[in-house]
């Protein structure tokens, strides 16, 4: 298991908020990144950051990832939210994006062969009184392992008297 916590003002800037729509001289449009983007300088502060914590091996097969993104307050926030200590963040960036910059740079350093070894992730942001980035790594064992959200593997729908069909419209509608 590798856990460690770096005190920093997680950035805000991601991999996708660095692409643009450019113009060839032909005139044809594609998406492109420009070269100083803040965006690499982002990954640069954080490979600097992570680099320290790289486990001696890499992780083989599947892991287990916990990552906690806590941003310091806003100057805007109460002093009763800020009572709570930690607050859920709803605001950009996406996590999504966050995970793939976490992924690439992670991946770079040699934390695992590849990032498709992430079998499990919980991914957590928000604002608190300890802005920085908290990681869990685990290397998780064959088999289901029991998890709060994996109650739903251990048994066939059948054999638990739950069908596709007993869904509202049968499972045959698309909502949207």
């Amino acid at each position: 298991m590798t856990e460690f916590f770096i005190k920093c003002n997680p950035p805000k800037s991601t991999a996708q908020g660095s692409s643009t729509i450019l113009k060839r001289r032909d005139g044809s449009m594609f998406v492109g990144k420009f070269a100083n983007s803040k965006a690499k300088k982002v990954q640069s502060d954080l490979m600097s950051l992570f680099r320290p914590h790289v486990p001696e091996n890499p992780f083989e097969g599947p892991v287990e990832l916990s990552v906690t993104w806590t941003y310091p307050w806003r100057k805007s926030e109460t002093k009763k939210r800020m009572a709570e200590q930690w607050l859920p963040c709803d605001k950009r960036p996406d996590v999504d994006n966050l995970c793939k910059m976490l992924f690439d740079i992670m991946t770079r350093l040699n934390y695992w062969r590849d990032d498709s070894q992430v079998s499990n992730l919980h991914f957590i942001k928000g604002w608190g009184d300890y802005p920085g980035i908290g990681i869990v790594i685990e290397e998780m064992p064959n088999g289901v392992r029991e998890h709060k959200n994996s109650k739903h593997l251990r048994n066939k729908p059948k054999e638990r008297g739950i069908s596709p069909l007993s869904f509202p419209g049968g499972g045959n509608e698309t909502h949207h």
